[in-house]
Order: C-alpha cells, then sequence, then structure tokens
C-alpha cells in the first residue's frame, strides 16, 4: 500500500508543478530614454507602448507598474544622423541583469518594425531564463523558482472577504518571501460604502449638487453631448436632462453656489471655440442661464481654502492660453481677477496648491506625459513622481498648424483631458491614476482606476492611502470633504454606434 501511495504521488507531482511553470512572466517596460530626437517626452511614451505592446505573448504579460513584475525592462533610443540604435536590458526587480539586446536600422521608417525584432529577441532570451531552465548570459540562475515561487504563495494564501475599499500605509507590508506587497486587512479604513445600478450612458464627468430637505443628494453626469441630472437617495433618479448638439462637446462639469441657488457650469467645445454655459435646477428641470462663453471654466478648492470659480481662456496656438483667474459671473458677462501664474505644464484642469510645514505655497501639477510635480513658489521642479498618474479618455481636437502635422499626418492636435488634483483642508493632496490595456499615441482605452491620498513631507509626497482598484476605467472622482465621501465614477460599457454605453456611480466612506 505505501509502494502504491508513494508511486501516485511521484506521478502526481508533474501535474501539480505544471501550473507554476505555465504561468506567464509579468513584464514592465519602464520609460525608454530617447537621445537626438525632438519631442523626447511623446517617442519615451510611444517606445515605451509599442514595446509593451509587442512583448505580450502566451508567456509574457505586460504590467502597469515594476511592483507587480516578474521582470523591469528599460532601454535606450538614440539616432545620428538617419542612423538609429535602440538597446533594452531586463532586470528583475531586485536589480539583477537577466538579459540585454539591441536592434537598429537605417531609417525612422524601420523603427516600428524594428521595435517589433527588438521584442522577439527579449523574450526568447526571457523564455530561456523562465522556462527552459538554462538563464541567458549574467542572468541568477535562481530566476526560475521565483514564478513558481509567486503560484505556491498565491495558492497558500488564505481566501477573506475584503474589508475595506481604502487601503492605508500602515495596512501594506511586504511578504517574507519573495517581492509580493499583500494588504493586511484590519477593521480601520472604509467601513461602508454605496453603489450605484447601472446608469444609461458612458459618463465622462461627475459634480455634486445640493442636499436636499429629505436627505437626497443633487448628483450630475456628463457624456460627451448630454448632461443629466439625478436625485440620489437609495438609488440613483433621474430626473432631467439635455442634450447639446452634435457639433458640441462637453470638456468639464462644475457646480458652485450662486446668489440664486447652484450653478451648474457646462465648460462646451464648438468646432474651434469654447462656448461654455451655465444652467440651474428649478423645479425638475434643467435651465440654462448664460450660453457662448469662450472660457475654460473649474469650481474647487485652491489650496484647501473656500470653493470658487475659476476660468481660463483658449488661444489660437495654447491650447491654454495664460493666467488662470479667479472669475465672476453676471448674465453672460465674465469679470477676472487675482491671476495665478502657471508653472510650466499647468492648465485650469491639472494643478492645485497647497501649503507646506513652512507655510510656503507650493504646486502640484499633472504634466502631459502623467508624471506628477511639485513646484515651489517660483515655479521651479522640487519633485517628480517615479509612477505616471491621471490618464483619461476624454479628448478635445484643435487644427494643428504647426510642422507637427507634417510629420504626423493628421492635421488636428488631440488635446487629452487630465484628472483633476483635490487638495483638502489639512493639505491632503488627492490624485487618480488610470492604467491601461492600450495606450499608444492617441488610442486610449483605460482598464481600472485608483485614488491615491498623498502629502508632503518637506521633500517628496508620501502616499497615505489608496483605493481599491476599480474593475472598470475611471473617469472622475470628486472627493466631498464635507461628509468624508469619495465618489468614484466607473464605465461600464463604452459608448458605440448604436448605444450610449453605461456608467456607475460608487461612494465609499473614508476614516
Amino acid at each position: 500500500m505505501k509502494k502504491l501511495i508513494v508511486l501516485l504521488a511521484v506521478l502526481f507531482l508533474p501535474l501539480v508543478a505544471l501550473p507554476a511553470f505555465a504561468a506567464q512572466v509579468r513584464v514592465f517596460v519602464a520609460d525608454m530614454n530617447a537621445i537626438g530626437v525632438p519631442n523626447k517626452d511623446e517617442m519615451k511614451a510611444t517606445l515605451q507602448a509599442l514595446l509593451a505592446a509587442r512583448l505580450n505573448s502566451d508567456k509574457i504579460i505586460a504590467v502597469g507598474s515594476a511592483a507587480e513584475a516578474d521582470a523591469v525592462v528599460s532601454g535606450t533610443y538614440i539616432v545620428l544622423g538617419k542612423v538609429f540604435s535602440m538597446d533594452a536590458m531586463a532586470r528583475t526587480s531586485a536589480g539583477k541583469t537577466l538579459t540585454r539586446a539591441y536592434i537598429q536600422g537605417d531609417s525612422s521608417e524601420e523603427l516600428i518594425p524594428s521595435v517589433g525584432k527588438l521584442a522577439e529577441k527579449l523574450a526568447a532570451e526571457l523564455d530561456k531564463v523562465y522556462f527552459s531552465g538554462q538563464p541567458a548570459p549574467g542572468a541568477p540562475v535562481a530566476a526560475i523558482p521565483r514564478v513558481a515561487a509567486a503560484v505556491t504563495v498565491a495558492a497558500q494564501a488564505p481566501l477573506a472577504a475584503p474589508k475595506s475599499d481604502i487601503i492605508k500605509k500602515e495596512q501594506v507590508s511586504v511578504a517574507p518571501v519573495g517581492e509580493f506587497i499583500k494588504p493586511k486587512e484590519v477593521e480601520q479604513g472604509n467601513i461602508g460604502g454605496w453603489q450605484s445600478k447601472r446608469l444609461t450612458g458612458a459618463a465622462n464627468l461627475v459634480a455634486l449638487g445640493a442636499t436636499l430637505p429629505d436627505g437626497s443628494s443633487e448628483v450630475f453626469l456628463a457624456e460627451d453631448r448630454r448632461l443629466s441630472y439625478y436625485r440620489k437617495g437609495g438609488d440613483m433618479k433621474l430626473v432631467a436632462e439635455t442634450e447639446f448638439r452634435s457639433s458640441e462637446k462637453i470638456l468639464s462639469l462644475d457646480t458652485i453656489a450662486g446668489s440664486k441657488g447652484l450653478e451648474i457650469y457646462v465648460t462646451l467645445i464648438r468646432g474651434d471655440e469654447l462656448a461654455s454655459q451655465v444652467w440651474q435646477v428649478q423645479g425638475d428641470k434643467l435651465v440654462k442661464l448664460a450660453g457662448d462663453l469662450s472660457y475654460f471654466f473649474r469650481t474647487f478648492s485652491l489650496a484647501g481654502g473656500p470653493k470658487k470659480l475659476y476660468a481660463q481662456a483658449m488661444g489660437r496656438d495654447a491650447d491654454f492660453y495664460g493666467e488662470v483667474f479667479e472669475a465672476n459671473r453676471s448674465g453672460d458677462e465674465i469679470s477676472l481677477k487675482n491671476p495665478i501664474k502657471m508653472p510650466r505644464f499647468g492648465d485650469i484642469y491639472s494643478f492645485n496648491q497647497f501649503r507646506d510645514q513652512d507655510g510656503k505655497m507650493l504646486t502640484a501639477v499633472i504634466n502631459p506625459d502623467g508624471y506628477l510635480i511639485v513646484y515651489d513658489q517660483d515655479r521651479k521642479e522640487l519633485w517628480r513622481s517615479n509612477d505616471k498618474f491621471g490618464g483619461s479618455e476624454l479628448y478635445f481636437q484643435k487644427e494643428d498648424t504647426s510642422v507637427n502635422a507634417r510629420v504626423t499626418g493628421d492635421k488636428y492636435r488631440w488635446i487629452f483631458m487630465n484628472m483633476r488634483v483635490q487638495v483638502t483642508a489639512g493639505g491632503l493632496i488627492l490624485v487618480g491614476k488610470n492604467d491601461g490595456f492600450w495606450v499608444l499615441g492617441n488610442a486610449r482605452a483605460y482598464k481600472k482606476g485608483t485614488v491615491y491620498c498623498m502629502a508632503w513631507n518637506g521633500s517628496t509626497l508620501e502616499e497615505k492611502w489608496r483605493t481599491r482598484d476599480t474593475q472598470n476605467y475611471m473617469p472622475d472622482y470628486y472627493f466631498d470633504e464635507a461628509k468624508n465621501e469619495l465618489l468614484i465614477l466607473q464605465t461600464v460599457q463604452r459608448s458605440g454606434v448604436t448605444t450610449r454605453g453605461a456608467s456607475s456611480l460608487a461612494i465609499k466612506m473614508v476614516e
């Protein structure tokens, strides 16, 4: 009998081991350095996206951060005259070199196929390291068990229902074996929440209104060309909606208390020009108060202060022109005061300000490449994040009269609306982050989102807590500091030719 048990165990062992070696290797493609090319930041992002897309296979999957990767790939793209060279190196997350590869070409027309060949070389060497048992030159011999260890740890981890939608810094611990971050569930954190049912329309923006006498709340959602007014009680009830022209597109949705009740600022673009409007709820109807306003509008708490209305103009060549101003409206007239000079990359939607421990005013900006930057009072850069934040599928187009149109072949310039930066009265900085499965140039499709809460420690922005990843693209969020509620908008189904798509709204309680 003992011999039979031993024999069965020997036969069963290979079957148990197979999934460990059949698991995909998780690879993160870090920023690629670009030398000797114009538009370096754009080229870096393009190379990163190209290489990540071409590394994906049945054995390799590209992931969105180094923290979740088995291997990290970095590289350099160099152009000398018409000739280019592209080098790449794969390391473990601990920094040990796994393999190197390079490719070169005689003209920029060969770049895309060359990236594909480089990906094939890297994939072949990574296959040797993780699957064949024969490490590539310079690779650590212990690379293979690491994949198996990941499966083993996952298999042994107990299944527990999530207790918190907010992950605080002290809840994150490093597992004793390997380099895996596991959330340590504790009772503190999120103590409850609310989730809407499926809402018709793939909304891009959310804004809060007033709290009504019966305890329900006003919630406004905006699609590309539709403004919807809901009342949230036990569920979301659609009260009224208005649809805009096919030539118009909603870029921003904001609310603020006016002299005669809540005012809804809808930033609209019509062709190449801004044609923003102001609306108000009167009874169960949406009524327009003003239109054809040539400004971008945003209502927010600058440096955690009182909520105010701000405006910025659009230039002919500049997408966002000049300073951001405090704004007041009287009918169709807008008056501006107290200008705020923008640091590099700053515009009305990508910045906010906060004070450090000495009371000095600092500015936080998400740049077009997605990096979070902190500037001092003289608008000099103090700190830049290593990870990317923001990420939005909402955009508008302007005719491109620059030399770029001849290079790209696209006569329109695509301007993506970045996620807003919120600052609380206590000086905490909230930023959103979307990760995508397809982000290449103007093609964007995000699959999950997270909201991060950070604080300035004198030298860097330090994470205090973050939400769990959403299961869908997160086009917008809003932190209601008065109620300590975090509203998270998700796209359940993207819009198409025959459908408006669908959304959902979640509210998380933050302690």
